[in-house]
């Protein structure tokens, strides 16, 4: 049974050979820290690429997701061409703080010394009103930009029929 056949297998109610694996998605990821510590007990060196910043989320590598046998494969559509999603360094109170302001204008701020995830520390409609949100500039959704070879991503994953597809909002 291929991982795609085990999860096909699943979400209609039927048995498969085993239960699906799932990881490295918005909704199954691995926080860094834990990334790292894996990949240090594996023995494994490799440079960490970072899914979600907020929630501080690694990119698992190939190696160990067939490592561990994951039947997923994630994909999702990016920040527009324009985006800076950058994080910038900051120093607020005699602190060193990690903020990262989003496509909303939403700021996302992490404690240097923490680095476990990142909190609002500002939102530009806290307290908006009716007319505030009428004129706020929200980003656009149908940027094409953010699809910018997704397709090919998916159909690279999918080509030979042996893994699912998995993706977020």
């Amino acid at each position: 049974m291929t991982s795609r056949e085990r999860v096909l297998a699943a979400l209609n109610h039927e048995e498969g050979d085993r239960v699906p694996i799932d990881l490295g998605g918005f909704q199954s990821g691995i926080h860094l820290r834990a990334y790292k510590e894996l990949l240090d007990h594996l023995g494994l060196v490799e440079e960490i690429h970072v899914l979600d910043p907020v929630q501080q989320l690694a990119v698992p590598s190939e190696q160990v997701l067939e490592r561990f046998h994951v039947d997923t494969r994630y994909v999702t559509a990016g920040a527009p061409a324009d985006f800076d999603g950058r994080i910038r360094e900051n120093w607020r109170d005699g602190r060193l703080w990690h903020d990262l302001e989003d496509e909303f204008g939403v700021v996302w701020s992490m404690p240097g010394d923490q680095r476990l995830y990142m909190d609002i520390s500002h939102h530009p409609l806290a307290d908006a009103t009716v007319r505030d949100l009428e004129k706020y500039p929200f980003p656009k959704g149908d940027d094409p930009s953010r699809f910018a070879g997704l397709r090919e991503r998916a159909k690279a994953i999918t080509g030979d029929g042996c893994f699912a597809l998995s993706s977020g909002i």
